[in-house]
């Protein structure tokens, strides 16, 4: 009886309930175990208790900006892949730090398909073609 390796983490930190459903949506059928949240304490909190594989986080949130949380992503753990999600895709000033602690930013709204592709590349699980075409692909 072999055992099956466990499911990577992955971490989506926003702080709109909206993106975090549509970060759902399109992740859902991908291999990873999917952890959602509003605070970027929470995503915090599991990379302490857990190995979290790859951290996404939106930039404009109240309290914590996504360039600070990924920057303690970094720090807390080096071997994690970190996204930033904007709704400001030319603006690197807003975004302080970026070039350091983020390995990917991802404009939203966001092309589904070329999600799942950066994910499984910064977690180095290339595979065949995605099962979507990627024109249409709806978001």
């Amino acid at each position: 009886m072999s055992i099956s390796p466990e499911r990577p983490v992955v971490v989506c930190v926003d702080d709109e309930p909206a993106i975090l459903s549509a970060l759902r949506r399109s992740l859902r059928s991908e291999p990873y175990e999917l952890l959602t949240t509003e605070s970027p304490e929470s995503a915090l909190e599991w990379l302490r208790s857990r190995e979290v594989r790859l951290v996404i986080s939106d930039q404009r949130m109240p309290g914590m900006a996504g360039t600070e949380l990924l920057e303690e992503v970094l720090k807390r753990s080096p071997s994690t892949a970190r996204i930033l999600l904007t709704a400001y895709p030319g603006s690197t000033a807003s975004a302080p730090g970026l070039s350091d602690s983020t390995e990917c930013m991802i404009s939203k709204p966001w092309d589904s398909v070329m999600l799942r592709r950066t994910i499984r590349q910064l977690l180095g699980e290339e595979r065949g073609p995605d099962r979507e075409v990627e024109e249409g692909s709806g978001d």
